[in-house]
Parts: C-alpha cells; structure tokens; sequence
C-alpha cells in the first residue's frame, strides 16, 4: 500500500473538540500534520462535513482554534483495515499556529523520510 501523505505527521492523542451546525462532539485524536488532523471515532462525519476544531499539544500552551473539512471518513462497520475515524483538513489556520503544529510534528514525528509525490 502506497502512502499518499505529503507531509510528516506526529502520533498524538489529545483530545479534540469539534462542532458542526447541528452539534458539539469530543473525541480524540491518533495524529496530527502542518496540514489536519485524524480524530478517532466510531461516529466520523460524512465527507466534505464542514466543523469548527479546538484542541491543545502537550506541551504547547496555545489553544488551537480553526475550521476544518472531513477529507477521510472510516467508520467502525467498514471491513477496512484502516482505522476507524475521520482526517480532517485544516481550513483557516493562521501562519503563526501552522508553525506551531509544524515544529511539533518535526520535533515527534518518527525519523522517516518524507517526499512529497509528484
């Protein structure tokens, strides 16, 4: 299986809060990258499904506040080997939180190397 990632994420499991226009959920996350994050859940949203993120790093004192875009969606009754759970994209993080989520990822991604795909 080829992975299609193009940037380096970190394992991290915090919790997340997310919003939708019809309700308030907290879940957690499995890992994070400059560009999303992936919430583990046995309820993901449906793809395109727009929310409003907060959450925190260990770590970093700043609250992380942005809207988001599910672009992955696995639910639990899938017989995907996958992880069950949705990724979702960040839409409207400012440059000085990206860098934030940028230097946490590099500080505790694993050591591969990343290359993004042409």
């Amino acid at each position: 299986m080829h992975d299609r990632r193009t940037e380096p994420r970190a394992d991290v499991d915090v919790e997340v809060h997310y919003r939708t226009a019809q309700e308030f959920v907290s879940a957690y996350s499995r890992n994070i990258s400059g560009g999303g994050i992936f919430i583990k859940t046995q309820h993901p949203l449906p793809l395109n499904q727009t929310v409003r993120l907060r959450f925190t790093l260990p770590g970093i004192t700043h609250q992380f506040q942005t809207g988001g875009i599910v672009v992955w969606s696995n639910p639990v009754s899938s017989r995907s080997f996958l992880p069950f759970g949705m990724g979702i994209k960040f839409l409207d993080l400012d440059p000085k939180p990206k860098q934030i989520i940028a230097d946490f990822v590099k500080a505790n991604a694993p050591s591969a190397t990343w290359e993004k795909e042409p």
